[in-house]
């Protein structure tokens, strides 16, 4: 079973202010290009503290984007909004979750899988669970489509393909996703990442903060944050973002998820994959 080795540290316990938008505030065109192009195989993303950071701030990473400052922006290309979905709205949804029941998530069967089919499995990696929202799965789409479509502009200057149908997640006590990338499963034997699914960019909007643990850890950047309710967190799917749920000790986390695929970049596939939303 292909899973991401031990090699990377554990990231510094940041817990820093969310800024609005970090880097909305800058030029587009005095940025660098987020990596959104798809490679067959990489040996990903090896961060040096000593080096230049990949945003050009001219920087060592350690002092920039890798840092372990307690306050510091968002590394570059994690995107982050504070109350980004009304109280009302969280609070209804949160309310309405509670009562549903739910199913076990799966992941991405690396060696049965292909661009075409990607067949999922239960597996110990994640342990978490897909509320049923019935008749208001609707609204939790339309929720996503239009946070994804406003982000995707404002932060990145990108127009959309599609979206991916949202899973509205729940965590229970003791549940957890190891580090993983969203588009990309990792070869422990030739330590290379490859491209399975067409996912250019992530978004998780957090309906609640009332447990413990859970906190969303992005290893490579060495930079940890917990969510407050209602807030948006948006970053591109490849493995420089590889990122873990951490184990929610008590109480239940509840976050809506879902990828997008970015107009214009290369695609694996032939077709969308079934459970899409076309964005036109």
């Amino acid at each position: 079973m292909n899973r991401v080795s031990d090699l990377y540290p554990d990231p510094a316990p940041v817990y820093a202010k969310l800024i609005d938008g970090s880097y909305m505030a800058i030029p587009k065109e005095s940025l660098p290009p987020l990596v959104l192009e798809p490679e067959r195989s990489q040996e990903g993303f090896k961060p040096d503290v000593n080096a230049a950071c990949y945003c050009t701030s001219g920087k060592p990473f350690g002092l920039c984007c890798g840092s372990g400052e307690a306050i510091r922006l968002p590394p570059y290309g994690l995107f982050m909004f504070e109350n980004y979905l009304d109280a009302d709205t969280v609070k209804n949804l949160r309310e309405f979750a509670d009562q549903r029941d739910a199913v076990r998530l799966m992941v991405v069967d690396d060696d049965k899988s292909t661009a075409d089919n990607i067949v999922r499995v239960v597996d110990e990696r994640r342990v978490t669970e897909r509320v049923d929202m019935g008749e208001r799965q609707q609204e939790v789409n339309d929720i996503m489509k239009n946070a994804f479509i406003d982000l995707a502009d404002k932060c990145v200057g990108k127009s959309l393909d599609w979206i991916e149908e949202p899973n509205l997640m729940r965590y229970r006590e003791g549940g957890y996703y190891i580090r993983h990338a969203d588009s990309e499963n990792f070869d422990a034997d030739t330590h290379t990442w490859h491209r399975i699914i067409d996912r250019d960019l992530s978004m998780l909007i957090y309906l609640n903060d009332d447990y413990e643990g859970g906190e969303l850890s992005f290893y490579n950047l060495n930079y940890q944050i917990r969510p407050r309710a209602g807030a948006a967190v948006m970053f591109p799917s490849g493995n420089r973002y590889m990122h873990q749920a951490e184990t929610v000790t008590q109480g239940v986390r509840y976050a809506i998820v879902s990828w997008a695929s970015v107009r214009g970049v290369s695609k694996i596939a032939t077709r969308p994959p079934e459970t899409v939303i076309l964005l036109g």
